[in-house]
């Protein structure tokens, strides 16, 4: 069985059309929960409605069966991506047989039916995998995974400091700016964290997604949790969606929201997994955050 997560936030009729136009392309047999952030009655009553869904206040009851496999799971705070989506998985795992975890945003178009068919098929081939996405292209037609290992001085200093004076093609060739264009089927550091796929077991000896983040910097965090027990992620090109990036997140958040939070989640991965001393840290955030006030 696949369980699939998504996460609303103040966007009830993007949800609600993902759900209606989207997923009833997925051919594979599913239970779908939508992990309703900064619930309210309304947008509770709203979501259960439009889409005869089953509304879970206390995710350790067990729920009323539900004939569309759809659960709305209202929760007052905003707990963000990380603990929004842990919450979803908890709740699947505790009350179902879900073999394969589908996380996706609500701002995705499927292209390809039978795209977590394929991917899973690709799983079952080859144990090593521990992630695996397909191809994310966004609206203007750029590729948005997979994505290489970019060190924190090149996040945070070469990439803003030393751009005005390199060509744009010095620039796309130093900083992989084309990486996804030009990505072949295979492993790589990242996948795009809008649409991937999990085995079940390996999502919770993994730990689950760090709850230490809010928003950003899942998909490098979670890459090194899946490293840690012997995973790798995988870039599938086969099967593909397109994805209308920053939809949600430029509307409810603003640009300053989105540096804020993306800032906050980059430092912690560098400091917590990849180990960089606190004053790097510091010195790097110092200079991304004086080249974005003179920008």
């Amino acid at each position: 069985m696949l369980g699939i997560i998504i996460i609303n936030y103040k966007s009830e009729k993007l949800t609600i059309e993902y759900v209606q136009r989207e997923l009833c392309k997925i051919i594979q047999p599913r239970i779908v929960v939508i992990v309703n952030n900064a619930a309210t009655e309304k947008t509770d009553a709203l979501l259960c409605t439009a889409l005869d869904a089953n509304r879970v206040k206390d995710i350790s009851i067990i729920p009323e069966q539900c004939n569309t496999g759809i659960y709305v799971i209202s929760s007052d705070d905003n707990l963000g991506f990380a603990k929004g989506n842990n919450l979803g998985t908890k709740f699947l795992n505790q009350h179902f047989n879900i073999e394969y975890l589908l996380f996706s945003n609500n701002d995705i178009q499927i292209v390809d039916s039978d795209i977590c068919e394929r991917l899973i098929e690709k799983m079952e081939a080859d144990p090593r995998i521990g992630i695996i996405g397909p191809k994310v292209v966004g609206l203007s037609g750029e590729y948005q995974s997979p994505e290489p290992y970019v060190s924190m001085t090149d996040h945070f200093c070469w990439m803003y400091l030393a751009t005005p004076f390199m060509s744009t093609e010095q620039k796309r060739k130093r900083f992989k700016l084309d990486y996804g264009k030009t990505a072949e089927e295979g492993f790589h550091y990242k996948v795009m964290g809008s649409f991937f796929l999990v085995r079940m077991a390996d999502y919770m000896a993994c730990g689950m997604m760090d709850e230490s983040t809010f928003l950003y910097g899942e998909e490098v965090i979670l890459s090194e949790r899946f490293r840690s027990i012997g995973k790798r992620i995988y870039y599938f090109p086969h099967v593909s969606v397109i994805h209308a990036h920053g939809v949600t997140t430029n509307k409810n958040l603003g640009k300053k929201g989105i540096n804020k939070y993306s800032l906050a989640s980059m430092m912690y991965y560098y400091h917590t997994y990849m180990h960089e001393p606190k004053w790097k840290c510091l010195l790097c955030k110092w200079i991304y955050l004086v080249v974005n006030l003179i920008k």
